[in-house]
């Protein structure tokens, strides 16, 4: 996970199977995820909510906002007799990690909930619809009671705030298209706010792809092997944030090359609509 060898190498430096090494890689991901996953990742509650958006409020201005999602592309190995169910649009196999991510009181940039082995083909929106914390937090609930953002009376819903790649709902905002935005200044100021407030989620990829270098070329396991891979890499990131604790990232104009280890699950040119 570290330094992203293939198992070849690593079963040449340790004198042991490659089979050996898959074994050991699939049994060890999975028992980190398993003992680690309770405690540094647990299902969110309400508290867990209401603690960030108060860190959303306080640190990005962005109120009644309780986490930022985004989807990321992992490149995996072709898998045999899969067509193309993971070929994604850049040319290439994938899966998929799906992340919401909060702030909060300090460790800051941790995972919430995480969605992890989607086909590389399927697209932001579909894979969240289908995932497990969309039929129990979303679908027909709330995350949190509505309130009044400040100076106002009126009472407004939570969300959680992603990009283009997703439809815009009651409880999910994302930007006005650039069309819009060329007319309207104070649509063009909610955009920067809204952009400045999800970059979180792509600092925490940005961070989860320098610390684990396993990310930074094509994953050769077998898919269910790499979801385990991918699992336990959020997992310790969670724990090593709590452990030593975060810097606040602030520098969000800046950020090309911090996200190198994974690819937008956007397809390039997608119409804002």
């Amino acid at each position: 996970m570290a330094t992203g060898d293939s198992y070849q190498t690593i079963a040449f430096s340790f004198r042991i199977g490659r089979t050996t090494v898959g074994i050991i890689v699939k049994e060890v991901c999975r028992e980190i995820w398993n003992i680690l996953q309770p405690t540094y990742m647990p299902r969110p509650t309400e508290e867990t909510w209401k603690q960030s958006e108060i860190g959303y409020r306080e640190l990005w201005n962005f109120s009644n906002c309780v986490g930022s999602i985004d989807g990321k592309h992992i490149t995996i190995k072709c898998p045999p007799n899969s067509g193309s169910d993971y070929f994604c649009y850049k040319n290439f196999f994938s899966i998929v990690l799906l992340a919401i991510v909060r702030l909060g009181y300090s460790p800051y940039y941790k995972f919430i909930i995480v969605d992890i082995g989607s086909y590389g083909r399927h697209s932001d929106s579909g894979i969240f619809e289908n995932s497990s914390f969309y039929n129990k937090y979303l679908k027909d609930k709330i995350l949190l009671p509505p309130k009044p953002l400040p100076g106002m009376n009126e009472l407004v819903p939570h969300v959680l705030i992603g990009d283009e790649g997703f439809g815009l709902q009651t409880y999910l905002l994302r930007p006005f298209s650039r069309v819009t935005v060329l007319h309207d200044e104070r649509k063009g100021k909610f955009n920067k706010r809204l952009c400045r407030a999800r970059r979180v989620v792509e600092n925490v990829f940005g961070i989860l792809t320098q610390k684990w270098g396993v990310f930074v070329r094509p994953i050769e396991s077998e898919i269910e092997t790499t979801v385990h891979v991918v699992q336990a890499a959020c997992c310790l990131h969670n724990y090593i944030k709590i452990k030593q604790g975060t810097i606040v990232i602030d520098d969000y104009k800046n950020q090309s090359d911090f996200t190198h280890g994974f690819t937008s699950t956007k397809p390039p040119n997608t119409p804002n609509t």
